[in-house]
């Protein structure tokens, strides 16, 4: 299991939410971990995404985009909220 943990800082209300949901969009991971990841970008209470897989690649494709919109992330094997 790895989780990505998304905190949420202020900055993070200044990106497009337009921009992030396009971004996010594209991504060749499961709707679930879409919806996640927007929603722990914009809400304090979200705190990131789960991915249950062996394969790493979904992970590595969110970590991309997530870096590529400045938004803070670490990655764990599980929550550290």
């Amino acid at each position: 299991m790895v989780y990505i943990n998304i905190p949420f800082v202020i900055e993070n209300n200044r990106i497009d939410k337009e921009f992030a949901k396009s971004e996010l969009q594209i991504l060749d991971i499961s709707d679930e971990a879409k919806s996640e990841a927007f929603n722990a970008i914009y809400d304090r209470k979200i705190r990131g995404v789960n991915f249950d897989i062996k394969d790493t690649r979904e992970v590595l494709l969110l970590e991309k985009t997530l870096a590529r919109l400045g938004v803070p992330f670490r990655q764990s094997e599980e929550s550290e909220y």
